[in-house]
């Protein structure tokens, strides 16, 4: 445990107690309409199989399957935070995404004219748009087995120079550095649902870990894998290598 960053050491920890909040919270949720009632609950519990399906993925080096996974668990976050709102402003929204009247981004355009201007910050002080933006754009390309996709399949077996490397593919092809990129979405999932959770103030437990999820942003902003103020879509692609000499360990 000592050799995990602090992000990790946390987010593993806190993680596991947002998905369980959220599957008694959703599932006890005051919402009269029975066609949309149980849309938030099986959405946490969609989010719990991808999750952990996504994990024991990246942990075998099928990378390729752990980010496709990832972005399930990302659009079932839209579905879960509409849920947690009062039933008159959750029950339309809902029943429209059931009938196909909405795409997940015309919820999350709900949320961010409606919910989000009172959430505060991200990671850093960007407003909450932002970083679930940067969050959705980060999973956003792998919807289909794509180019994008297919890039999570290498692994890098040696650098041969500064922009020269050696590669190699196979059924399982474990990356260290795409299998902590990767890990690090998932506690960025995992302090989301945290702080979703935390903003509907329905969770007595994830109220009173509140200063540890306040703690693990504070260490994911730090982490040597993101850098502030740029765009995920473009941090967070297959291919990106760090220069020798420097490292993308955090201690």
């Amino acid at each position: 445990m000592t050799d995990k960053p602090k992000w990790l050491a946390l987010g593993e920890e806190l993680t596991w107690i947002a998905v369980r909040e959220a599957l008694v919270t959703t599932d006890h949720l005051n919402l009269l309409n029975l066609q949309v009632k149980p849309i938030p609950y099986m959405s946490v519990c969609h989010l719990n199989a991808c999750f952990s399906l996504s994990i024991d993925s990246n942990k075998k080096g099928w990378h390729s399957a752990a980010i496709c996974l990832l972005r399930q668990c990302v659009e079932t976050l839209t579905i879960i935070e509409i849920g947690l709102q009062n039933a008159k402003y959750a029950e339309p929204l809902l029943l429209a995404w059931a009938e196909g009247r909405k795409s997940h981004g015309e919820l999350r355009k709900s949320l961010e004219e409606d919910v989000w201007p009172s959430y505060g910050t991200g990671l850093w002080d960007e407003p909450w748009s932002k970083y679930f933006g940067n969050l959705a754009r980060a999973v956003q390309p792998y919807a289909h087995y794509s180019p994008e996709v297919q890039g999570w399949q290498w692994v890098n077996v040696m650098q041969l120079g500064e922009n020269s490397f050696l590669m190699g593919i196979g059924p399982q092809t474990y990356d260290d550095l795409k299998a902590s990129r990767i890990t690090l979405l998932h506690m960025l999932v995992g302090w989301t649902l945290a702080r979703i959770l935390l903003e509907s103030n329905r969770s007595d437990p994830i109220n009173q870990s509140k200063h540890r999820i306040v703690e693990l942003g504070n260490a994911l902003a730090q982490s040597k894998l993101l850098f502030k103020g740029e765009d995920w879509a473009t941090q967070l692609i297959p291919h990106m290598w760090f220069r020798q000499g420097h490292s993308y360990r955090d201690e």
